[in-house]
């Protein structure tokens, strides 16, 4: 449960976008963001442990 609380929600749209896109630059441009910073945010994403 503590994981819940901490969870950044933000990451559940760019997850969201992202398999929309199907592609990192597309889904940037979707949010208004880097490339670069989809990238990171995606690397975020990879980190969160399976629970």
């Amino acid at each position: 449960m503590s994981n819940l609380r901490t969870f950044d929600l933000n990451l559940l749209v760019a997850f969201d976008v992202l398999m929309r896109e199907l592609n990192v630059t597309r889904a940037a441009e979707q949010m208004f963001i880097t490339q670069s910073a989809m990238s990171h945010v995606l690397h975020r994403l990879r980190q969160q442990p399976y629970q």
